[in-house]
């Protein structure tokens, strides 16, 4: 089976690696190589002590009836607002240039 793993490295310090799909697993090291061996090696401690299962629940989520006040009565308020799109170019060109390492 195949998890994805985050590996992150604080500016020269231990790399750390954690599992999204498994609560409180997470490993660290002093290297790259030393954190994938004990990542796999907790994902696999997890996985043997796991169980996986789908639950019914008889209580489902309270939904908004259609006629209710959206709280969001706010949003488009700035629509007529030219500076916005000004705004949204600036932050897309500044996202872009970061993709690209600029």
């Amino acid at each position: 089976m195949e998890y994805t793993v985050i590996l992150t490295q604080p500016a020269a310090a231990r790399w750390r690696a954690t599992v999204p799909a498994l609560p409180d697993c997470s490993a660290e090291a002093p290297t790259r190589v030393e954190v994938l061996g004990k990542i796999r090696d907790r994902i696999i401690s997890v996985a043997r002590q796991a169980e996986v299962l789908r639950l019914q629940v008889p209580v489902a989520p309270q939904l908004m009836p259609l006629d209710a006040e959206t709280p969001w009565r706010w949003f488009g308020a700035f629509q007529d607002d030219a500076t916005w799109d000004t705004l949204f170019d600036q932050l897309e060109q500044q996202r872009e240039d970061q993709a690209l390492g600029a």
